[in-house]
């Protein structure tokens, strides 16, 4: 198996910095699991900027294109599943594919991906006017793109897990903390009211969907930890906040997002391959005796038995897989509809 994750949202979000910790954390382990790159030089590219953003308290420079690298997804040292992993440069997502040939990439990646991660700016959320937080987060542009390539009718039925991902927990200002993000996690689902909506419609009784098609889910995260970071200027129009890194970063959070992702995808998979099986089985009990006696030597019938089977196996292969990274996953995510 071979997942395919694209990391995308608005410029200035967080998406480079919270890709460099979630690599740096998880490349020795965290919780149990472990990523590891296919190619050891692609593993180094990423920890040498997070090592001079440590050491040298710089922010490191943002993703310029596409970069599309393949890891390997380990728990206990036992593989779980290949992925790769697409980033994106924040600008891509606000020109039209015509005019861009990474925008058109964009698009592209996103009809293909299994799960998508949205990067959005927590403190842009709170303390931002709501219009100017979903101009500044690309939550239209970001609606826009998954509207037409994974909600609308024509390709609905093929689904897709999606993480919000809301950076920059730890400047928020203390009233969006309370209550465990309460009052951040109901501004940000307003933000991405889009998304929250089409996700909304699923859980009704008439939908045509079924709901376990679009798990989607959000959670607040820091890079830099409680206390290390500090507001130099809040920011105004489109320039977004300075902050200044106070002391060394300790990552907070940021792995379930991305258990999250694969955990939640690989179950939509295990999901459809029930359904692969009950069909089968279904076929097979339609069979009457008169037709089973006639085609018992014949191939039909030993082909729909062997079919069923390798759904079988392959079922009973990923159940212990899901459920462990689903479990760790769960301890934090929110659902994005409560």
């Amino acid at each position: 198996m071979s997942l395919k994750v694209t990391l995308f949202g608005g410029t200035g979000q967080g998406k480079t910095t919270y890709t460099l910790a979630l690599l740096y954390m998880m490349a020795s382990g965290i919780d149990g699991f472990r990523i590891e790159a296919k190619d050891a030089d692609t593993t180094t590219k990423y920890l040498n900027p997070w090592r001079d953003f440590v050491m040298a308290k710089r922010w490191p420079a943002p993703t310029m294109g596409r970069r599309e690298d393949e890891f390997r997804l380990l728990f206990h040292n036992e593989y779980v599943t290949d992925f790769r992993w697409v980033d994106y440069q924040g600008g891509a997502i606000n020109v039209p594919s015509d005019e861009s040939e990474e925008a058109a990439q964009l698009h592209a990646d996103i009809q293909e991906s299994n799960a998508v991660m949205i990067v959005a700016d927590a403190f842009t959320i709170a303390t931002r006017p709501q219009i100017e937080a979903e101009l500044l987060t690309s939550s239209a542009y970001i609606f826009n793109l998954l509207n037409n390539y994974k909600f609308r009718s024509a390709s609905a039925e093929t689904g897709i897990t999606t993480a919000l991902v809301l950076t920059k927990a730890d400047i928020l200002p203390p009233e969006y903390t309370a209550n465990d993000y309460a009052k951040l996690l109901e501004k940000a689902r307003q933000v991405f009211r889009g998304v929250t909506q089409f996700v909304s419609e699923l859980r009704l009784p008439d939908s045509k969907i079924a709901p376990w098609l679009y798990p989607a889910a959000i959670l607040p995260v820091s890079i830099v930890g409680d206390g290390n970071a500090s507001v130099v200027d809040p920011g105004k129009g489109y320039d977004l906040a300075t902050i200044k890194l106070e002391s060394s970063p300790m990552p907070q959070n940021i792995h379930y997002p991305f258990l999250y992702a694969i955990g939640n995808e690989m179950d939509r998979i295990a999901m459809t391959l029930e359904e692969q099986e009950q069909d089968v089985a279904g076929r097979l009990n339609k069979l009457n005796r008169n037709v089973l006696n006639k085609i018992l030597r014949g191939r039909t019938i030993r082909e729909l038995h062997e079919e069923r089977q390798a759904v079988a196996r392959r079922l009973q292969e990923l159940e212990p897989k899901i459920r462990a990274i689903t479990s760790v996953a769960n301890q934090k995510m929110r659902t994005l509809v409560p």
